[in-house]
């Protein structure tokens, strides 16, 4: 399974789910979800722990990210670049999503490990799936 049917698999709310994983491989659809991730992502609120905002910068969240287990490369979906859905190192995704006003999310370990930036003011998301 790709990153992005993993990211909707386990951390999209299930009445959703369907809908954003048929969205996203759908590239006449694909916009619509998009859109969406600057304020309304209907991520799993268990799943997820904020950054507190003196760790919600690049360099921190490199670090958070890689504690967590993730590797050099990310899997990217964002709205308005270039660099939706493709994979990129690490460094210069979290770069280029910081820079971009827009919603983001970096998948960092399929359906177990996955940034959610929201537009701004909003502080970011790492969602988690602990493995049992």
């Amino acid at each position: 399974m790709t990153h992005e049917v993993l990211f909707a698999k386990f951390f999209i709310t299930s009445e959703k789910r369907a809908r954003w994983t048929q969205f996203l491989s759908n590239t006449k659809r694909r916009k619509e979800v998009l859109n969406r991730l600057s304020h309304d992502l209907p991520y799993i609120h268990e799943l997820a722990t904020e950054i507190p905002s003196i760790q919600d910068f690049p360099e921190e969240l490199e670090r958070l990210l890689k504690e967590k287990g993730a590797g050099p490369t990310c899997h990217v979906i964002v709205d308005g670049l270039k660099i939706d859905g493709h994979e990129l190192p690490l460094t210069e995704a979290i770069k280029a999503v910081f820079l971009h006003d827009s919603g983001a999310i970096l998948s960092c370990i399929p359906g177990r490990l996955a940034y959610y930036k929201p537009e701004p003011p909003a502080h970011g998301l790492i969602l988690e799936r602990v493995p049992r």
